[in-house]
């Protein structure tokens, strides 16, 4: 009998073991466990070249899940605003252009300051990084992604047929101001009829943002709600229509494309993130095109920042993402694949920075022609919402080149407009 249960109690031991050994979950609940990676929301707008970058943070964070949410630009700033109102359904993480980035640095609480978790800035163009910051510099709203230095994109071939300079060196030491430009501009629509630019907006935007805070207001400007260098960029645009050296054709139109095509116009003012529309636009002028340094000083064209808002379920996880696709290797790559330009020096170092050649514009070393303003251009804090007052003073601007609008009665319509806004605020 003792040998029997010796026996039974043997083959009892060698079941377990064997049920433990093909069901480890079953034996021990208590030690191994799956944890379910946590959840990320970004919000995105079209074409920030983001989202394959997001793909390659998940390979290498597995207990991350990124859910991309791509919105409109103007329904991001709106649909914020609404969940920090209802404390409802907000990001993680929200892509923020500079416009936008001022205006939330009114509503600071619903932010994370991610000076708490880092401080990163030695990465980073002094200029941008301070975009980011409140007044004291205690508070960095967003992380920078990208900028928008500019550059001209012209038609080496008209350029040529007009008796202009047209290699690019040649074209960036003949062409170094506004007024040399002009020059350019009369000559070549005198000995081709071809029109010098595309529109005004452009060449408003590329003289306005040579400027520090351009359109923040002071009780210097005797009343007026406007500031002077607004004034003067507009001054300058009109004075280009007058001339007859603007064809008047909105970027990204149907009208465009065909005036591209057709060789209508011969230059175009543009950072890089504007390439990829060119060549979606006009793909029969590949080649034809080339690069040279803008006139004037060293503009940009805006930018974005990832920000964590208070509402994120996961503050530190959010930061960490931020962080990364905003690191040099990072912004370096979004440039190769997506155009977008680096606010990270480091980047421009790379050799496969230096080496970018663009076969859409004659081979131009893109990288090395943009990061030239990009290390020159000044910029000190504001926090204005130009927005709105910006697409007041473009939206004048096409009156009169497309209505033939008169400038002056235009310009007093502006003022009033912008007035009107700023009393409304």
């Amino acid at each position: 009998m003792h040998n029997r249960r010796c026996v039974l109690s043997f083959v009892l031991v060698l079941y377990f073991f064997i049920i433990s050994a093909c069901t480890p979950q079953l034996a021990l609940p208590n030690l191994i466990t799956s944890v379910p990676p946590k959840t990320l929301r970004i919000w995105l707008w079209p074409g920030s070249g983001l989202e394959t970058l997001i793909k390659s943070y998940s390979l290498i964070r597995p207990d991350i899940d990124v859910e991309v949410v791509i919105a409109q630009f103007d329904d991001i700033l709106p649909s914020l605003k609404i969940a920090f109102a209802t404390n409802g359904d907000a990001p993680d993480i929200v892509l923020l252009e500079s416009s936008q980035l001022n205006q939330v640095k009114h509503f600071q609480p619903y932010f994370y300051n991610l000076y708490d978790f880092n401080d990163e800035r030695i990465h980073y163009l002094d200029w941008k990084w301070r975009q980011a910051e409140n007044k004291d510099r205690t508070f960095l709203y967003g992380m920078p992604a990208d900028i928008g230095p500019i550059a001209l994109a012209y038609r080496h071939d008209l350029f040529k047929a007009a008796g202009l300079p047209y290699g690019r060196e040649a074209v960036g030491n003949a062409i170094r101001s506004w007024e040399d430009l002009e020059q350019a501009g009369v000559l070549l629509k005198k000995k081709t009829g071809v029109f010098l630019f595309d529109n005004l907006a452009n060449v408003y935007s590329t003289y306005l943002n040579q400027f520090d805070a351009p359109y923040q207001i002071s009780q210097d400007y005797h009343g007026s709600p406007v500031n002077p260098k607004v004034k003067a960029a507009w001054d300058l645009a009109v004075r280009y229509h007058k001339l007859g050296i603007n064809a008047g054709l909105a970027s990204q139109t149907p009208g465009w494309a065909e005036g591209a095509v057709n060789g209508q116009f011969a230059a175009v003012l543009a950072p890089s993130w504007v390439h990829g529309v060119m060549k979606k636009n006009a793909p029969a002028t590949s080649g034809k095109w080339d690069l040279a340094r803008a006139p004037g000083l060293p503009s940009n064209w805006k930018g974005s920042f990832l920000a964590v808002p208070k509402l994120s379920r996961y503050p530190k996880e959010a930061y960490e993402l931020a962080h990364w696709l905003t690191a040099p290797q990072q912004q370096l790559t979004n440039f190769l694949t997506n155009g977008n330009f680096p606010s990270t020096p480091e980047s421009y170092a790379s050799a496969s920075f230096l080496e970018v050649r663009d076969p859409f514009f004659n081979g131009a070393p893109v990288g090395q022609l943009y990061s030239y303003p990009a290390l020159r251009y000044q910029a000190e804090y504001e926090e204005v919402e130009f927005s709105r007052m910006d697409r007041i003073v473009r939206d004048g601007l096409r009156r009169v080149e497309v209505e033939g609008a008169d400038p002056e009665k235009v310009w007093a319509a502006v003022v009033m407009q912008i007035q009107e806004h700023e009393g409304g605020d």
